[in-house]
């Protein structure tokens, strides 16, 4: 196995085991009591496809659960700007590092830190970015030749800068620190018309803490509610802390 399928095989267990670990009823939406008891049974048993190339990513009886990341970074063709720019980050401040610690004396502890901002993320991107993925993935469903009974899509949302307001009339506003897909109305009626294809989405931030379930035929219960969500970004930053020392050879 490559090293890219054993480091993806690696963050879908991950999440797997986030969601068996943290589900409760609170975090489910349109989902009976019944229902409910079906789906930790369905994620105890759940196991990753031995296929790591194959669809889908995480199998359990008569059924899937199909794994991708969304982000609310800009995205193009080389992916999201905020890993890109990132992975530069990091690299470059490595480098800093290992030059100031070759300019200084032999045993002489030398310490530097690196910080920048993230670049601006916004509701729009991560919007795209899981209506994106979304229909990539059900392309890859319809290609499939095995027959699956029970269909699920599980997001991750990688970032932890969108925070989500959730409003209701005459009620004070709930605050969370993560994107909450289900009080996003317009996506929502969006995923509805796939409500043939896949059962149930589920959206996790682990970084938040965040766990949201949502049975997709039963959207039109959580369009009916007199609520709405106001998405904003939160300011973000990345450092990288080196300490080392430099010996003789």
């Amino acid at each position: 196995m490559s090293e890219n399928m054993t480091k993806q095989d690696s963050i879908e267990q991950k999440c797997l085991d986030f969601i068996k670990n943290n589900l409760h009823k609170e975090a489910c939406f349109g989902l009976s009591d019944q229902q409910f008891i079906q789906l930790e049974i369905w994620l105890k048993s759940a196991q990753l496809n031995t296929r790591s190339t194959k669809f889908p990513d995480i199998l359990f009886d008569n059924g899937f659960i199909e794994h991708f990341g969304v982000t609310s970074s800009s995205e193009n063709k080389k992916g999201a700007q905020q890993v890109r720019e990132s992975n530069i980050f990091k690299k470059n401040s490595e480098v800093n590092f290992l030059k100031n610690l070759d300019n200084n004396e032999q045993d002489e502890l030398v310490s530097n830190s690196y910080c920048r901002a993230f670049e601006e993320h916004s509701y729009i991107n991560i919007k795209n970015s899981i209506q994106k993925n979304w229909l990539k993935h059900i392309e890859s469903y319809d290609k499939s030749i095995d027959s699956f009974e029970h269909r699920i899509f599980l997001i991750q949302y990688l970032d932890a800068n969108i925070e989500t307001a959730i409003t209701k009339k005459n009620e004070c506003s709930k605050i969370f620190n993560a994107y909450r897909i289900s009080a996003d109305k317009n996506l929502l009626e969006w995923i509805y018309k796939f409500k043939e294809k896949i059962d149930y989405l589920i959206l996790i931030n682990p970084i938040s803490f965040s766990l949201e379930v949502i049975k997709i035929k039963n959207i039109p219960e959580l369009l009916d509610k007199e609520i709405e969500g106001i998405y904003a970004p939160t300011i973000g930053f990345e450092s990288h802390k080196f300490h080392g020392v430099k010996f003789p050879f």
